[in-house]
């Protein structure tokens, strides 16, 4: 900036406090309304160390699990951040939620950083603030797995401030901080094709060029090493969706910047949609960057944000993701502000229009909020999921437990609302547990918690011991064993279960269905079973460390004997 342009000292100082303040705010909201989470979705993979190999998922260790893509992507810094909070903090999901906030103040913070050379300080603090609080990117903000994301992105701002510099430690600075970007995760190549542009536009270009080649180089080595795993979602078929990738992409960032999009029950919590309103805000912003480029002298990192912004998109048109996805409008949104801030270098902002810019934000961030609230109900439920089944394998464990036995492909399970989005057999689990922690929900919470995930639990605990009725003969004094007399498909009954299990017998002239509760009371039990008219059959249950008795559910009248 212009001597004739700085800011007075005492503006810059006003604005860094502002944003030390919005940080730790945003900061501590982030922790406590998250604190209900736990690891769900991809994080399984991590947690098991799992890695897909033309199609089969098994475990892996060593350099390949490192290297290996997942779901397509080079991860190895991610995994190694996440083998490493496994190793400091086992499963404390408070610890990795911290890490990936302050993934996402850093981006805040490198945005202001690189926006207050170009502006004045206190517009580059109210757009750092709505970064700091942009909620539509809930899944970015609640979700650790998504560190990959945001440090990528981190990284790739670091390395264009490193070149900056204009000098020869900023530029192994900047191509270090760039292969670390793309080592993270692919949002790396987007910066890297940004940095392309910045150094190809000087008139130095030759002798800089290795700055962005050596981490292409980097990644296209892994490329060709990866298609082994065949894991790659690339298509050329998805270059018909660029046009309107690229449109709907803006227009949903734009959309979540102005809190236009919408929230609440009608709105899906996983994307930010794409609002007419939206669209047109775009399209003035767009009409308004043309403007500036006609006008001439743009500054080079003017095309070198545009590139990476529009390189960003084109990677996720390649791979058929949606353009509205909450995990992918907050790199989108900082690249959209630095393109704004560059096109908007030199002007000067009077108090009025300052102010002007903290009231959009001021107006955006309730929109933002509401939207991180509609994410985090999904969330949290998927969570006491998680935890719900894992409390059960945990319980079960040492029990004869069917290594390959996978919660949430027991139909029982599924039929109760536990099928998760990445399972884990019991062994996986298992073998997990030892090395990192357990995922379970504290049984205290299982209990006195919504009967859904109880419900839950006792599906799984029931699949998990293979809980179900044995045909066997009548015992001995089964006449004066005591009955169940009142019980009909209207009208049915619990009662307590022995330890260890109990022999029944149908008393009726029907069918009685015989199901079981344990932490789902008031709930119609998980069915093990059904006794035709004068039958008995055996129920066996190994005791475990919990006190909570087993309760049987039945439709009929039957007869319970303690087992013989």
């Amino acid at each position: 900036m212009p001597s004739a342009m700085r800011p007075p000292a005492g503006e810059k100082r006003l604005a860094w406090f502002g944003l030390g303040v919005a940080m730790a705010v945003s900061a501590t909201w982030l922790l406590l309304i998250g604190g209900d989470l736990t690891f769900h979705g991809d994080e399984v993979f991590y947690y098991a160390n799992l890695v897909t190999k033309e199609g089969v998922t098994s475990q892996s260790y060593g350099l390949e699990y490192l290297f290996a893509p997942h779901n397509g992507h080079l991860v190895l810094l991610g995994r190694l951040a996440y083998e490493a909070l496994f190793a400091v903090a086992g499963t404390d999901y408070g610890v990795f939620r911290a890490v990936e906030i302050l993934g996402v103040l850093a981006c805040s913070g490198l945005f202001f950083v690189l926006a207050i050379r170009r502006t004045s300080p206190l517009v580059a603090l109210a757009l750092s603030i709505l970064l700091a609080f942009f909620g539509y990117a809930n899944e970015t903000l609640m979700w650790p797995f998504d560190l990959h994301t945001v440090y990528s992105a981190a990284l790739g701002l670091g390395a264009i401030l490193a070149l900056e510099r204009d000098d020869r430690k900023g530029d192994i600075a900047g191509c270090v901080l760039l292969a670390l970007s793309v080592l993270m995760l692919e949002v790396g190549l987007a910066f890297v094709v940004g940095v392309a542009v910045l150094v190809l536009l000087r008139p130095d270009r030759r002798r800089r060029l290795w700055i962005f080649l050596v981490p292409l180089a980097l990644y296209a080595i892994w490329w060709l090493w990866a298609r082994q795993f065949d894991q790659s979602d690339v298509l050329f078929t998805n270059i018909r969706l660029v046009p309107s990738e690229l449109v709907n992409a803006l227009a949903a960032v734009v959309g979540c910047l102005l809190g236009l999009n919408p929230t609440g029950a009608e709105a899906r919590p996983e994307v930010v949609g794409v609002t007419p309103a939206a669209t047109v805000a775009a399209g003035f912003g767009l009409a308004g960057l043309v403007y500036r480029v006609r006008r001439g002298a743009v500054p080079p990192t003017l095309w070198a944000f545009l590139a990476t912004a529009i390189a960003y998109w084109l990677t996720m048109a390649a791979g058929g993701r949606p353009p509205d996805s909450t995990r992918y409008v907050f790199v989108g949104a900082v690249l959209v502000l630095l393109v704004a801030v560059d096109a908007l270098r030199g002007v000067r902002f009077g108090w009025k229009a300052t102010a002007a810019f903290f009231l959009v934000v001021a107006l955006a961030i309730p929109a933002n909020v509401a939207k991180l609230y509609d994410g985090r109900g999904p969330e949290i439920d998927v969570s006491r999921i998680t935890g719900s089944e894992y409390a059960m394998l945990d319980l079960a464990r040492g029990r004869d437990v069917d290594p390959g036995f996978v919660p949430a492909h027991d139909p029982e399970v599924e039929a109760a609302g536990g099928a998760l989005f990445v399972p884990l057999a019991a062994g996986d689990y298992f073998d997990a547990v030892d090395r990192n922690g357990s995922l379970g929900m504290p049984l205290s919470e299982v209990r006195g918690g919504d009967p859904k995930y109880g419900t839950i639990a006792d599906a799984t605990l029931a699949g998990a011991l293979q809980l179900k009725l044995t045909r066997a003969p009548a015992p001995k004094g089964s006449a004066s064993c005591p009955a169940i007399s009142d019980a009909t498909a209207s009208n049915i009954a619990y009662f307590d279960l022995e330890r260890g299990g109990t022999v029944l017998g149908n008393r009726g002239e029907d069918p009685v269905t015989v199901a079981l509760s344990r932490f789902g009371p008031g709930a119609p039990g998980t069915p093990i079973g059904e006794l035709d008219p004068g039958e008995w059959a055996e129920l066996r249950i190994p005791p475990d460390a919990a006190p909570d008795p087993w309760r049987a559910v039945v439709n009929g009248p039957v007869s319970v004997c303690p087992l013989p």
